[in-house]
């Protein structure tokens, strides 16, 4: 290594531990160490992704609390602009956007003099993203038992689990959630392609224009023009066709006969009525 690059790196590690026995021997008014106290204040601004300064974009303005910008002169007294809404990767993965006028906790980084949010009072949007997977889940656990003593029978890590569960799985291309208590399971499978949802020996499989129905031994299948009971199936009329159909032959019928009790008049027209059947039948099913 050239004498320059060791000199050079000799001189960042003086200055690093110049800096770091600086800001341990500083205090603010309120006795913390610099650049490590938290601030109380609420949110007065948000700026979102079309905000005119770029640099400013998805971070909040936070004003202190017992600063009132008519008891000074100057209204950034405990003004803090521009706060990160997460300390790492430039608010990218994890991140909370609070309410406006919500109470909020701000830091320091005392090396960069970076701010941003660490506690929200209220949530407008919360974000996870992650590269493989987010997993959300509830667990429920038996009650905690005091004793004579004003302790506990069982810690926390001795507690039994009650059965009931929920859990969702987020991956990039689907969306899985189980539902578990005394009463059984429910699952829903969300693809680009399909959702699945199943509670107990029933499933029910939806795609782009047909839904399939499984419960025990019977399938019950429709696409839009044809429903199948177990792979069969037979011609259905709707009730409006049908009822259409029925009112119209009635109508020949009784205008068809005579006071004097002739035969009917109208049969050729009542005959021909049959080629209008095939013209209501819509849909194909079979019931059993």
């Amino acid at each position: 290594m050239a004498l320059r690059e060791k000199l050079a790196k000799y001189n960042d590690v003086i200055e690093r531990a110049i800096r770091k026995t600086a800001l341990q021997g500083r205090v603010d008014q309120f006795g913390n160490l610099a650049g490590t106290s938290r601030v109380f204040g609420y949110v007065c601004k948000i700026h979102d992704n079309d905000d005119p300064d770029e640099n400013l974009r998805n971070t909040v303005d936070v004003q202190e609390y017992n600063y009132d910008e008519e008891d000074y002169d100057d209204q950034a007294v405990g003004f803090h602009e521009g706060v990160l809404l997460s300390a790492i990767q430039g608010n990218k993965g994890f991140f909370i956007v609070p309410q406006l006028f919500s109470e909020v906790v701000i830091v320091q980084d005392p090396a960069n003099k970076v701010e941003y949010v660490t506690m929200y009072s209220h949530a407008k949007i919360i974000q996870l993203q992650s590269v493989d997977e987010v997993n959300i889940g509830v667990k429920e656990y038996e009650d905690f038992s005091e004793t004579g003593d004003r302790g506990i029978e069982k810690d926390y890590d001795e507690l039994e689990e009650t059965g009931n569960t929920t859990n969702t799985t987020y991956k990039s291309g689907s969306i899985v959630t189980d539902v578990t208590n005394k009463d059984g399971n429910l699952k829903i499978e969300e693809y680009p392609d399909k959702m699945v949802i199943t509670r107990g020996s029933t499933t029910i499989t939806i795609t782009d224009g047909d839904v399939h129905v499984k419960a025990k031994d019977s399938t019950i299948e429709a696409d839009g023009t044809l429903v199948k009971a177990n792979g069969d199936e037979r011609w259905a009329v709707r009730y409006e066709d049908l009822q259409a159909l029925l009112e119209k032959l009635f109508n020949k019928i009784g205008s068809g006969i005579c006071k004097n009790g002739s035969p009917l008049t109208t049969a050729p027209e009542i005959l021909a009525m049959v080629s209008e059947i095939p013209k209501i039948q819509s849909h194909k099913v079979k019931l059993t």
